[in-house]
Order: structure tokens, then sequence, then C-alpha cells
């Protein structure tokens, strides 16, 4: 009886119960249909009634009562766990997180380095509660690198809390496989014409995209570089520290810096299909950047906060 008990809650959890149900109502039908057509005494006749009332008793009735009971603690489990890693994260974020600019930079800047950039992520690594890589940067291309290298030069044109935030015009970094070679990026003609910013008929301008050219000196006063600071226990309750630090390339001196929390709420589902990708999904909804994040991260954040720092325009 144990084994099978074992095997009806299986069923029952697994969402196949109702056939199972339909299929033991036909099975007893039939029974009860041969029991009143043979010619048999009543006492027989209910004899065998009362073995299948003993059957659908002892057999569905306390099984099911036993899966609902584990469906009760699985669920009763899967909410203690969930409050305790909203509540780990909630007391990690007032600890710590934040923008911090500890030195203002002077002289607005034309250019930065990137001292490590960063790698995209795989599908695998997104899915893995503990790939120790920077899911509060959102990084989750092959060709970060190039993403980030266009934002800056070309996605700083835009007001952020009242204030304009200009890009720069270059950006450095060394390449992803050979540490030695430098590579400059900067925007370029494609020799194509598209809309303006006004994105009307009449302003048509050449279109741009990122180029890259090779070189020997870095000529960026300040650089950014990232860690993962995540630890073990972080992990086990699906949230990651990263920190983002803008250096003095000249002193080695870290004038900024951003200390960043991200909760993955979804713990791991992998959605509909598993066509989400966990670490990529955080959040996901119109107040996902501020539940889920902090401090709070919506689009690229990051990288406006990079230029703000090096444009000295205050961030909010």
């Amino acid at each position: 009886m144990h084994k099978i008990s074992d095997l009806l809650q299986i069923v029952y959890l697994s969402g196949y119960w109702n056939l199972l149900v339909i299929l033991n109502w036909v099975l007893v039908g039939l029974i009860v249909f041969i029991a009143l057509r043979k010619k048999w005494s009543w006492k027989v006749r209910g004899t065998y009634l009362g073995l299948i009332a003993a059957y659908f008793t002892f057999g569905m009735f306390i099984p099911v009562y036993n899966a609902k009971t584990e469906q009760v603690k699985e669920r009763t489990k899967r909410q203690t766990y969930a409050q305790e890693a909203y509540d780990y994260f909630y007391k990690k974020c007032a600890e710590d997180s934040g923008r911090f600019v500890y030195k203002p930079v002077e002289t607005p800047q034309d250019s930065v380095y990137m001292m490590k950039p960063r790698k995209g992520a795989t599908i695998k690594e997104l899915r893995d509660q503990f790939w120790m890589g920077d899911p509060y940067a959102g990084a989750t291309r092959v060709d970060a690198l190039i993403m980030e290298a266009e934002f800056l030069l070309a996605g700083g044109r835009i007001k952020k809390g009242g204030n304009l935030i200009p890009p720069v015009s270059f950006v450095e970094a060394p390449d992803f496989v050979d540490q030695e070679r430098l590579w400059r990026y900067t925007m370029k003609p494609t020799g194509r014409m598209t809309l303006g910013a006004s994105r009307r008929f009449d302003d048509i301008v050449p279109e741009m995209e990122v180029g890259r050219d090779p070189f020997e000196t870095v000529q960026s006063r300040y650089g950014y570089t990232w860690d993962d600071l995540s630890t073990l226990e972080d992990r086990n309750h699906w949230v990651a520290k990263s920190r983002l630090q803008i250096v003095d390339l000249k002193t080695n001196e870290v004038i900024a810096e951003r200390i960043g929390y991200v909760f993955e709420s979804g713990f791991g589902s992998k959605g509909y299909g598993s066509a989400r990708t966990p670490w990529s999904n955080i959040g996901s909804g119109d107040s996902g950047w501020k539940t889920n994040y902090c401090p709070p991260r919506k689009n690229h954040t990051d990288m406006y906060w990079i230029l703000s720092v090096l444009h000295n325009i205050h961030f909010e």
C-alpha cells in the first residue's frame, strides 16, 4: 500500500489526477455492472460492493489526503524560503548598497578606459545560481564590449534627472583574448543616411556605427572596472553582489564606486517552454528595476552614472 500511495501522490502532483479519477470510476462502474448482472445472491453482491467501497476509500482517499498534505508542506516550504530570500536581499541592500563619489572629476573627460571588459554570459551561465558574473550590469551578450562602447559613445545624449549627460568621444579597452592588445572605439560613418534625432523625414543625417582601431598607449585619464563580490550565502538566496569602480589611472585612486545587489525573484525558474534565462530576466515588469535592484537599475544606469562622474554632473 505504501508504494501505491507514493505512486498516487506522484500522479496527483503531476497534474494527471483527474484522468486517474475518471479511469477509477470506469473500473468501479464496470465491476458493479458485472456484479449486478451475475445471478449471485445479494450477500455475494454486497461483499463485492463492500470490497469496492473499501478499495475506493483506502486506495484513493487516503493517498489523496497524503498527497494534498505533502503539497501544502511543499508550498509552505517554498513560501518560507522566498520570504527569507526577500528579507536577506533587503537587509543586504540596507547595509552598503549605493553610488558613491569620493573625489569629483575637476575637468570633464572626453574618453574612458574599460579596465576589465565584461564578457557576454552564456545561456548556461545565466541559468546557474552560482555563476559569479555581474548580473546587476546585465552583461548578457557575447558582444558586451561593443555594446558598452556603443552606449558610452552615442547613447549618453539624454537627460537624466533633468541634466544633459554627454557621451565621450572614444573608449579604450584591452582585447578579450589578448590582453596586451588595445582597441580604441569611436563612432564612424557607415556611408548610409538615416533619420536624425527629430525622427522627421526632412532631418536626414549620416548613419554612424561603432568602429575600432588598434593603438599602443592608453590616453584616458580615468578607467572603470568591476568585480563580483557575491558570497555563497548570497547566491544560496539567489542574490548577487557586484562592485563597479571608477579609477584615476594616474594615481590608481578609486574616485567613485557603485555597490549593487540584484535579486532573482524567480528563483531560477526557466518559465514556459524553458525560454526564461533567470539572471537576465530579473524583475521583469514595470517596477522590477526598482524592486529587484539596489540601487535601482533601469536600462543602462551604470553607463549613465559613469558618464555623469566623468563630466562631474549630478546623478539622480
